[in-house]
């Protein structure tokens, strides 16, 4: 086919080079799902809060994407069957799988998608309130493509996570660490060993 190229625009062989450095690559999914979780945790009525820094955002963004073990971890709270009955019925799509770390479930596209938060003025990293770590908020900016994507329709399973987690898990990282190693699926897991 003379000067004809060809464009495969399938997905990296599993374990090729161009599948592990995907692995740190920023997805626009990945991008609005932390962009609405942050914004969920960085507004109140008397003014802006922070999300208080990486590892509490990784371990809610863990039970935001694993909507069955944010069940489980409900449940041990003693919230209502009733309440979690529609995230039996989620279900974490494939491509979006975190892998276990040292402290937990990880994503190693954290850094890609936060940086291209920060830098295109849609999250700020300051202070967090009352410690010594640094949290995130949306800014102005942020705060209208978050609103954006509310009315948008294609979240709403999200958004709803997002109401659960900041109803009944707004709690250090320190602590949502522990619940998540209660979790035989994240304890018993080898580092690098992708979550189901």
């Amino acid at each position: 086919m003379g000067g004809v190229v060809i464009v495969d625009d399938q997905s990296p062989e599993p374990g090729s080079p161009d599948s592990k450095r995907a692995n740190f690559r920023a997805s626009r999914e990945a991008e609005a799902r932390v962009l609405l979780l942050i914004d969920g945790f960085s507004r109140k009525t008397t003014g802006p809060r922070t999300l208080e820094g990486r590892v509490k955002l990784a371990k809610l963004d863990f039970l935001l994407r694993y909507p069955r073990h944010l069940a489980t971890v409900l449940a041990s709270r003693g919230l209502r069957d009733a309440e979690r009955q529609t995230l039996d019925r989620q279900d974490s799509p494939l491509e979006s799988r975190m892998m276990r770390y040292r402290y937990g479930p990880w994503d190693p596209s954290y850094f890609a998608v936060l940086g291209s938060l920060v830098g295109r003025g849609l999250i700020e990293v300051v202070p967090a309130e009352g410690t010594n770590a640094l949290g995130y908020r949306t800014t102005e900016s942020g705060v209208a493509l978050a609103e954006h994507l509310k009315d948008d329709g294609a979240f709403d399973d999200v958004l709803g996570r997002i109401t659960l987690l900041r109803r009944h898990l707004d709690l250090t990282g320190e602590s949502l660490k522990k619940m998540l190693y209660d979790l035989p699926e994240v304890a018993d897991a080898t580092w690098h060993e992708e979550l189901t």
